[in-house]
């Protein structure tokens, strides 16, 4: 069975250290993946679990809040940063994986999810990603988030 990969990337003028530093710890992802919504990542290891507590919001329906666990799947150091999401649908797998790397006088941030079955079911997901990004961007540039 094919499977689609969402695929997106920003640049931001920002050290490697810190990029790195935005998307691995909890307090950190909190401020700019989805403002308001919660990450618990007591452990930066392979094998560790995370816990990413998605409140409902303008851009995330519902009413209630959705807690998703992820195991983490790989960690080298300042490059990638896999998580392997857990759902109860059996043969279902999701792996999110944030990438940085030195770009000139900054920073490539890419964020990468497979498992989509569809190019429509990962388009949501595009979106997301895309404003998330928007949302590193400002967050570690300094300027007001914009989502």
């Amino acid at each position: 069975m094919e499977q689609f990969t969402v695929v997106k990337s920003i640049w931001i003028q920002a050290s490697l250290e810190r990029a790195w530093q935005a998307v691995t710890e909890g307090e950190q992802l909190t401020e700019w993946y989805s403002p308001g919504s919660p990450w618990d990542v007591a452990e930066l290891s392979p094998g560790a679990e995370v816990y990413f507590h998605h409140v409902p919001n303008e851009y995330h329906e519902g009413t209630e809040v959705v807690t998703l666990r992820a195991t983490i799947e790989a960690v080298e150091l300042q490059q990638r940063f896999a998580l392997r999401w857990e759902f109860s649908v059996p043969d279902y797998e999701m792996i999110t994986t944030f990438l940085t790397a030195a770009e000139g006088d900054g920073t490539r941030v890419t964020i990468t999810e497979t498992g989509y079955e569809t190019q429509e079911q990962a388009k949501p997901t595009e979106e997301g990603y895309a404003m998330s990004l928007d949302n590193l961007k400002a967050y570690l540039e300094g300027h007001e988030l914009p989502y």
